[in-house]
C-alpha cells in the first residue's frame, strides 16, 4: 500500500494539519499542537476542528476540506469512527503522510474499521502511521506531532509499537546528553510497520543509530533482512515486549498484533547482528556506548584504571564473564605508567591509584606513548570523592589525552551528572554492569565486518 519511504517523507515536512486541536489544556488535540510549536516547526499549521475558530494563537479551520492550501503531513486524534473520512480528505489535499492518534481499531477488534481506513489512504497512495499511534518526531524537519515527551534534537532513532516505551527512550537519551532523529510510534502498523521504517533508516544521513521495542512482527523475513541490513551500517539495539504467555496475550489488546515466541525473536536479533536488551534503561546507554566507542578491531585486551580497588575487582569480573582478556602490565609499561602519573601501584590490572587519586591523575595513564602496543582499549573505573566536583571530574576526561579508546565508567555520588556531562562527547555509563554486553555486541560487530572485509577481497 502507499508508495515511497516513509522516512524519507519524513525528512522534510512544509505542513501540517492538527485534526482534533484544542484550546483545552490536557486535551490530546492540545499536546499535540503546543509540541509541534514548541519543537519549532518552521512550516505551516492548520488546526482542524469545527468547534474553534482559532487554538493557540493560531486560525483553525472546521474540517480539512477548508484547509486553503496542500497538507502535506495530517495528525488525526478524533474518535475513530470518524477517521476514514478525514484520511479521504487528507488524500484530496495530497497529504505525503497521515498519522492517526486514535485508538479503537484491530486492538480493540474493530479490524472492519480499520481495513477502511486502509482503503482510503491507499486510494491517493498516502503512507499511513497507525492507527493507535503516539505520533512521529522528525528533527530534520524540526517536527514533534507527538504527545510524547518532547525530545532532545539528536542522531538516534527510536522505532516502537508503543508510544509509551518510546518515550521513556527519549526521555533517557535526553538524560544522557542525547537525542532523536526520528520517533516513529508505529501502533497497529495497518500500512507503516517496524520494517519499513527500519529500511528507511539504513541510509537515512541524519541517523548513525537505532532503538526499537517491537512486539509482534508482520512479515519475520523482511524483519530479518531490514534489521541486519541495518546492524551492518549502524548500531541497532532492541528491546522485546511480550516474552512470556500472559505478556504475549497483552499484546493482542496493546496493539492487535500478535507476538512471536521470544526465542525465534532472539534468534533472529541475534543473527542480524543488532543487540538485544532486556529494558529501555538498558538500552539506550548500552546504544550510547556502542555509538560513541572508536574502534576498527575486535578488543581482546583492555586496561582497567580506577581510583576504588572494589569497583576495580567489579569492573575486571564482569568483562572476564564476556572473554574479554585484562593481561597484565610488563615492568617496563608499569614504570611509564607510574612515572606519568607520579604515583605508584601493584603493577596490576586493574590499575588501582587509590582513594586519593583524582580524576586528573587517572587520565595521564591512558596517554602513556606505547600503551597501543599492549592494549586495544581501556574502562576508567571512577568513584567521585568530596575533593572534587562532579563538572571537574568531567572536564578532567574530556581534556584526556587517549592512546587507545577508552570507556569512562562512573559510580557512586554525582556519577549520573558525570555521564550526563560527559557522554556528549565520550563513551561513559553509569557503573559497570552494561560493560560485558557493550563489549560483546562490540566484538560480535567487529568479527561480522573482518568477515564480510575477508569475503570481498
Amino acid at each position: 500500500m502507499g508508495s515511497g519511504n516513509v522516512v524519507r517523507k519524513l525528512r522534510r515536512v512544509d505542513s501540517v494539519a492538527i485534526v482534533g486541536a484544542s484550546p483545552v489544556e490536557g486535551r490530546i488535540g492540545f499536546e499535540l499542537l503546543k509540541n509541534v510549536v514548541k519543537f519549532g516547526f518552521e512550516g505551516t499549521v492548520y488546526p482542524v476542528n469545527p468547534k474553534y475558530s482559532e487554538v493557540l494563537g493560531l486560525r483553525c479551520y472546521a474540517t480539512v476540506r477548508d484547509v486553503p492550501d496542500k497538507v502535506d503531513v495530517g495528525i488525526i486524534a478524533i474518535p475513530a469512527p470518524q477517521v476514514p473520512g478525514v484520511v479521504r480528505d487528507l488524500c484530496r489535499k495530497d497529504a505525503e503522510v497521515s498519522v492517526v492518534i486514535s485508538s479503537g481499531f484491530g486492538e480493540r477488534g474493530r479490524r472492519d474499521l480499520e481495513e477502511e481506513l486502509k482503503l482510503g489512504a491507499s486510494d491517493c497512495g498516502m503512507r499511513l502511521i497507525g492507527p493507535n499511534s503516539a505520533g512521529i518526531t522528525s528533527t530534520p524537519a524540526r517536527l514533534h506531532a507527538s504527545i510524547e515527551v518532547l525530545p532532545t534534537p539528536g542522531r538516534v532513532a527510536v522505532v516502537s509499537q508503543s508510544g509509551a516505551v518510546g518515550g521513556v527512550a527519549m526521555h533517557e537519551l535526553r538524560r544522557l546528553g542525547s537525542g532523536v532523529s526520528y520517533f516513529v510510534s508505529v501502533g497497529n502498523s495497518a500500512d507503516v510497520g517496524v520494517e519499513e521504517v527500519l529500511e528507511g533508516l539504513a541510509e537515512d544521513p541524519f541517523t548513525d543509530s537505532a532503538l526499537l521495542y517491537v512486539e509482534w512482527v508482520g512479515d519475520g523475513r523482511r524483519f530479518r533482512r531490514s534489521l541486519q541490513d541495518l546492524a551492518r551500517a549502524k548500531p541497532v539495539v532492541v528491546v522485546k515486549g511480550g516474552w512470556g504467555e500472559v505478556s504475549s496475550r497483552a499484546v493482542a489488546s496493546h496493539t492487535g498484533g500478535m507476538a512471536v515466541p521470544y526465542e525465534v525473536f532472539k534468534a533472529a536479533v541475534w543473527q542480524s547482528g543488532a543487540v538485544l536488551a532486556e529494558e529501555v534503561e538498558e538500552a539506550v546507554p548500552i546504544l550510547e556506548l556502542l555509538r560513541r566507542f572508536r574502534s576498527e578491531r575486535e578488543v581482546s585486551r583492555v586496561l582497567l584504571v580506577t581510583n576504588s580497588g572494589g569497583y576495580g575487582i567489579l569492573a575486571a569480573s564482569h568483562l572476564e564473564g564476556a572473554g574479554v582478556g585484562l593481561p597484565q602490565l610488563d615492568e617496563e609499561l608499569k614504570r611509564r605508567v607510574e612515572s606519568e602519573v607520579g604515583k605508584e601501584f601493584s603493577g596490576s590490572n586493574p590499575v588501582d591509584f587509590g582513594g586519593d587519586a583524582r580524576s586528573a591523575d587517572l587520565v595521564k595513564a591512558l596517554g602513556v606513548e606505547t600503551l597501543d602496543r599492549y592494549y586495544d582499549a581501556a574502562v576508567l573505573v571512577y568513584v567521585p570523592t568530596s575533593a572534587e566536583s562532579p563538572r571537574e571530574i568531567c572536564e578532567s576526561f574530556r581534556r584526556a589525552t587517549e592512546r587507545v579508546p577508552v570507556v569512562y565508567s562512573i559510580a557512586g555520588g554525582g556519577a549520573n551528572w558525570v555521564v550526563r556531562c560527559l557522554s556528549e562527547a565520550k563513551p561513559a555509563v553509569v557503573g559497570v554492569s552494561l560493560l560485558p554486553k557493550f563489549f560483546t555486541a562490540l566484538n560480535r560487530r567487529a568479527r561480522r565486518e573482518a568477515r564480510e572485509a575477508a569475503r570481498r577481497d
